[in-house]
């Protein structure tokens, strides 16, 4: 088939891509032969067809309002579900934060009306089929995975875990003290400490920001969540995408006669809250007593739908997105020796401001010239112009990796939903390729320059301070920032 014949060439191109990247040069810029053997071959341009609603995924909206994606694929006896549901943690107010989380995990746990968890749990395993709920910050979601002989009785569990959670008292007692648990070791994963503060203060005041305690998680009762559930668990307010071995009038069907007692209800969101769009510059210190320092240095970005998002993509991936091929890599990890793990990240796909933000994980010893060698690198990227080669390759490799997002059929049908979940148009993907390839030297600086203000960044670092190499006032005024116990009472 052509698409895995695209596959095969994307691994190849990847392969040798990588190896002539940081691989058959020697310290003085002389090739090996096998690199110049790497560099000789020649590959046509990746092509690249996105499937399309209409054509290879067929989009039906029941009566009752529920959306379904549906793309056959019989290569394998089995068929995938997931579903969409909008809701999440930016719905919820601050006295209630955890509602949503503790939703989706009891809504499968803790089983249903008319079956207890051992019984579901007993059903699904006599099919080797997986089901598993979830709520996160901007969307829950239910999934199956079934045999396609099974797919009758699987649908049938699947919608009545969607329809009719029963949310025991015995359950949300247990998941609450799992929950209370993680409270109380949260302090013991540096990463952890540092992601959570990073996110708590450049989401001042914001559900992306919050922290959450156990005070609001142990007044939280199963009337609570069953109100939660009944809020946004509807089928108008539900896309379900379907892909695997069936033919897809039958599985509209199925899917009707499922989920047929399940009416169309308005759904009531409120007022969602906006990330106000402020900066906290400076140096944040935690100190904690480790052998190894992390930090991380970045700012809010941009919001899903701008326009800079391909330019920004490929900006990243050489700064510090494209694992070996990177600047940062290049120079913090080979050329310095300072990190294992180093890196950048830029999300452009947040309903609201997203991050950008570069990481390192040094030495105590080596804190202070990784902050400041990051530093550089970042103004290197906004104030000289990247050459067309190192472009070129960015884009190229860029563009070999992106293919396998779409490796199979459910991967496929899950990515145009979540098209249409995010407000995106339709013939988004089959216009990304080229809107990255068309990105420009020039594209590359101007983004760079209008998002990667260093002034505007926060560098927080966790480690044992007193063993930095520097002083962290270098990079700007420096506060320290109280690693807090949690509270369990």
């Amino acid at each position: 088939m052509k698409f895995f014949k695209i596959i095969l060439l994307a691994i190849t191109v990847l392969f040798l891509g990588a190896g002539y990247s940081f691989a058959g040069v020697d310290a003085e810029g002389n090739k090996s032969k096998g690199s110049e053997i790497i560099e000789s071959f020649e590959f046509d341009p990746v092509e690249w067809d996105v499937p399309r609603i209409g054509k290879e995924v067929k989009r039906e909206e029941l009566k009752n309002g529920m959306v379904l994606f549906l793309m056959e694929d019989h290569e394998l006896p089995l068929i995938n579900i997931r579903a969409l549901i909008r809701t999440g943690d930016i719905y919820v107010p601050g006295r209630l934060d955890g509602i949503a989380g503790l939703t989706g995990i009891v809504m499968r746990t803790g089983g249903t009306e008319s079956l207890t968890a051992e019984e579901l749990n007993d059903k699904l395993e006599f099919m080797a089929a997986r089901l598993e709920t979830g709520v996160g910050s901007e969307s829950g979601y239910a999934s199956l995975s079934v045999m396609s002989r099974d797919i009758d009785e699987g649908l049938q569990l699947f919608a009545d875990v969607l329809m009719n959670p029963a949310f025991r008292d015995s359950q949300l007692t247990i998941e609450k003290g799992k929950i209370k648990e993680d409270i109380r070791r949260r302090n013991d994963t540096p990463q952890s400490i540092l992601s959570r503060e990073y996110s708590h203060l450049l989401y001042e005041g914001h559900p992306y920001g919050r922290i959450l305690e156990w005070e609001t998680v142990k007044a939280l009762t199963s009337d609570d969540l069953k109100r939660f559930h009944e809020k946004y668990f509807k089928p108008n307010n539900m896309m379900m995408a379907v892909s695997g071995d069936f033919k897809t009038k039958d599985m509209i069907n199925k899917i009707k006669k499922a989920f047929r007692k399940w009416k169309k209800d308005p759904v009531e969101f409120g007022d969602i809250p906006e990330v106000e769009y402020q900066f906290h510059p400076g140096v944040f210190l935690m100190d904690k007593d480790l052998n190894q320092s992390r930090l991380q240095i970045g700012k809010l970005g941009v919001k899903q739908g701008n326009p800079d998002e391909y330019a920004i993509t490929i900006m990243n991936f050489i700064l510090g997105g494209g694992s070996f091929t990177s600047r940062l890599t290049s120079r913090v990890r080979s050329d310095e020796g300072l990190a294992y793990s180093v890196g950048s990240s830029f999300s452009t796909g947040n309903r609201d401001y997203g991050t950008f933000t570069a990481y390192c994980q040094t030495k105590n010893e080596s804190a202070h010239k990784a902050v400041g060698l990051i530093l550089e690198e970042i103004e290197k990227m906004r104030d000289e112009p990247v050459e067309p080669e190192e472009l070129q390759n960015a884009k190229d490799t860029y563009i070999n990796g992106y293919i396998f997002n779409f490796a199979n059929t459910s991967q496929v049908v899950n990515r145009l939903m979540e098209l249409e979940y995010d407000n995106y148009p339709r013939d988004y993907f089959e216009n990304y390729l080229d809107n990255i390839r068309s990105v420009t030297v020039d594209d590359i600086r101007r983004v760079a320059k209008k998002y990667l203000d260093t002034e505007e960044m926060t560098i927080m670092v966790i480690g044992r301070t007193g063993d930095f190499d520097g002083d962290m006032t270098d990079f700007g005024k420096v506060h320290d920032i109280v690693i807090k116990e949690p509270v369990l009472d």
